[in-house]
């Protein structure tokens, strides 16, 4: 860490808050759940008894005691769901195994609060691992949302909801940790705090958050202990040596300012950002067994990195006119993505040596400004409807560049350029989108979405090299048009108990096919264009609470039905060709729930069991009907018992997690070595030491599983990852004013 940022953030956590609340409440009666409340719909806030699909919340409570940081901590213990962790920004989410390359595939929407950050995360559009820092609730709806969030949410939606602003009461809390990881693992520190200043009471207010965290990398270069690297080291002059790799520093803020306008009207701006930095590629050859890799280094003693920059800058405006409600959310996403790596493993063998010292630099910078704007109905009578219009214009400007990294009289090249690519993506979408309730009777409510969209994309581009064939441009161009369609109804048997059945439709973007050169590559089977590729999903469940309020139960069956599913092949030239050459039918049932055992014991739940496989023969994936579809565990469950108690006249907690993941693999062949099949073990315990300062003690992964999230299987070169060596530490926090 910089001594520049370090000063920032001191200047940050100096001055800052945070708050949380109970996951229950206590009445004359005892305990009870809280109804879970979210804005998934886009109509305010709504109770999930009243929505006709699978959701899983996670709220502040949860979030702070179950210690969830980001993504990996929540989405692996959800049913149905998991989560490919490749390190800082390189990851790939499944829900309902709803994928055909789990590696690179975007099948999941990703937003913060109101903002589409979709694929905003690396170089070839990975996911942003935002920081779970003051956040009100995660929301993960399962099964497609396309008519609501649009492209991208083909297999669901991910929704960060941060806290706003508070317009009465100064807050703030500052909090450090300090922990270890074993095996190749070190020291990890984390800094953050967050101030609530009330400027102008009941009127405007201002929020402020900010965090550091820095962790140690559990993967180690062994490139110079190497004697198979020693012989390609003098026969081209690489450079070799023994270093940590994968260590990471997330550095970043969040300001927002919420002014209330009139009782009717508000305004909320918000700015957002995160820089990530991370030393070595946190990827284990297998071949060298357990978390070890053996890169060569750059001819100027770098190695490995990758950074990643983010900017989210969002306006909110809210109108209640009584019987309608006007909104509007303008953003604007800025990434900065640069990643050095050797990849002298993979293109050896096609020059016809073992290993050779090359790099590959990839850098991205993407730019994306989006406007949403909806209406919603509070009328009075059985019919409420919301129309809304969304516009996107998104422009990714991609740069791919290739070099020996050997002495230059050994090079084999004799200097000539190996591979320089400029690549320009161009997206314009606009898009209609509309709801419209119906109650038919008292309890029966009925539901019809439909979406239009229509989007133009284009792709200049210019490369050059010997791995190229030489100088070549082209321009691309494509089209498209199309609708998706929702039906539901909703049963509210009662207060407590609700049954649903859902048919959806999830779409996702196609876009022109990169051109590939003729001159060295068979270009015969690559098509002119990527087409949209579309999903119908089928869905039925019931939504319980029970015991006097003590209990809830969701249960759900789903098939999705997914059609022109764009698969992707390494051509023997090297170049990757997709087509929309796969078939795919998805079947599953899922359980999860939350039963107060006491006032102090709370146990969570959650299972499911999928099956997702081809429904048809791909020839360019070389799989067969019945085959069973990359990524997706067939089985996963999850346990959560929590105790909050008072001692010494102090509020504590114990809390244990407990997550089995199923075996899966990244192909479709299922060949070779599986992924999953491991079971986490996460300890928490908390104690108030004052009315301002509290500890936390936390043990992760405390059984030090070694389980594999994701195992490379485009390239076959015997990358993989696991997941983090078992982490022990404490975290103390002090909070001032409310």
């Amino acid at each position: 860490m910089t001594t520049n940022k370090k000063s920032k953030l001191v200047a940050i956590v100096g001055c800052l808050s945070l708050g949380s609340f109970s996951a229950y409440v206590t009445g004359a009666e005892g305990s009870v759940l809280e109804e879970i409340v979210v804005t998934a719909t886009k109509r305010g806030d709504t109770s999930t008894l009243d929505i006709p699909a699978s959701i899983s919340v996670a709220n502040e409570d949860q979030i702070s005691k179950r210690g969830l940081v980001g993504m990996d901590d929540f989405l692996r213990s959800l049913p149905s769901t998991n989560f490919l962790d490749r390190g800082a920004g390189r990851n790939g989410i499944i829900i309902r195994g709803v994928t055909a390359s789990p590696q690179d595939d975007i099948a999941v929407g990703i937003y913060i609060d109101e903002t589409p950050v979709t694929g905003m995360g690396n170089e070839f559009g990975g996911n942003p691992d935002l920081k779970y820092v003051d956040m009100q609730r995660i929301e993960v709806l399962r099964g497609p949302q396309g008519t609501l969030y649009g492209d991208g949410s083909i297999a669901g939606t991910v929704r960060a909801i941060p806290n706003a602003p508070d317009l009465s009461d100064f807050a703030a809390e500052i909090a450090g940790s300090s922990s270890s990881t074993t095996d190749l693992g070190g020291n990890n520190t984390m800094m953050r705090g967050t101030l609530n200043l009330p400027v102008v009471k009941d009127k405007f207010a201002i929020r402020v958050v900010g965090y550091d965290y820095d962790n140690s990398g559990y993967y180690q270069n062994v490139a110079g202990d190497d004697m198979a690297k020693a012989v390609w080291k003098d026969a081209f002059g690489g450079i070799v040596a023994n270093a940590e790799a994968g260590s990471d520093q997330y550095t970043g803020g969040r300001v927002t300012a919420l002014w209330q306008v009139s009782n009717d009207f508000n305004v909320t701006l918000s700015h957002l950002t995160q820089d990530i930095a991370q030393s070595g590629i946190p990827e284990s050859m297998l071949v060298l067994g357990g978390t070890r890799r053996n890169p060569f280094q750059k001819q100027d003693g770098s190695g490995e990195s990758l950074g990643i920059d983010l900017d989210v800058t969002n306006l909110k405006m809210n109108l209640d006119m009584g019987m309608f409600s006007l909104f509007s959310s303008t953003s604007i996403v800025e990434s900065k993505t640069l990643q050095d790596r050797d990849v002298g493993a993979y293109f050896g063998p096609l020059l016809g040596v073992d290993d050779i010292p090359m790099y590959l630099t990839d850098s991205a910078v993407a730019e994306q400004f989006t406007q949403e704007l909806r209406v919603n109905t509070h009328l009075d009578g059985p019919l409420q409807f919301l129309l809304g219009a969304f516009y996107q214009d998104y422009e990714r400007t991609r740069r791919q560049d290739i070099q020996f990294e050997g002495t230059s009289v050994l090079d084999p090249f004799e200097g000539a350029l190996l591979f320089d690519s400029l690549v320009v993506e161009n997206l314009k979408q606009l898009a209609f989108f509309g709801e419209a309730s119906f109650d038919l009777t008292d309890k029966l409510t009925a539901v019809a979405g439909v979406r239009h969209y229509d989007y133009d994309k284009d792709s200049p581009d210019v490369n050059d090299g010997v791995f190229n064939g030489g100088y070549s441009t082209s321009f691309v161009e494509n089209n498209d048009s199309g609708q998706t369609y929702k039906l539901s109804l909703n049963y509210r048997a009662d207060e407590s108990t609700s049954f649903y059945g859902t048919f959806a439709q999830g779409f996702r973007l196609g876009g022109p096919h990169p051109l590939i050169p003729s001159s060295i590559c068979d270009t015969s089977m690559v098509p002119d264009q990527i087409d949209s590729d579309e999903l119908d999903s089928f869905e039925v469940g019931a939504k319980f609470a029970f015991a006097d309020g003590r209990a809830t139960l969701n249960v759900s069956a789903f098939q999705v039905n997914w059609t022109g599913i764009p698969v992707k092949q390494i051509l023997e030239c090297g170049f990757e060709m997709t087509a929309n050459a796969g078939e795919a039918r998805s079947r599953g049932v899922e359980v999860d729930g939350q039963l107060l055992l006491s006032d102090l014991w709370r146990l969570d739940y959650g299972l499911s069991r999928t099956q997702a496989e081809l429904t048809a023969d791909s020839a360019p994936l070389s799989a067969k009907s019945g085959d069973r579809l990359p990524g997706s565990p067939e089985f996963q469950a999850s346990l959560g018992v929590q105790a909050d108690f008072d001692m010494a006249g102090r509020p504590m907690f114990a809390r244990a997690d407990i997550a089995h993941i199923g075996e899966y693999f990244n192909n479709l062949q299922q060949t070779g070595l599986a992924a999953g099949g491991f079971t986490t073990v996460n300890l928490s315990l908390g104690a108030e030491i004052s009315d301002s300062v509290s500890v936390d003690f936390f043990a992760r992964n405390l059984t030090n599983e070694d389980g594999l999230t994701w195992i490379e299987t485009e390239l076959g070169d015997g990358r993989a990852n696991y997941i983090r060596p078992r982490t022990i530490g404490i975290e103390v926090r002090a909070r001032f004013g409310q």
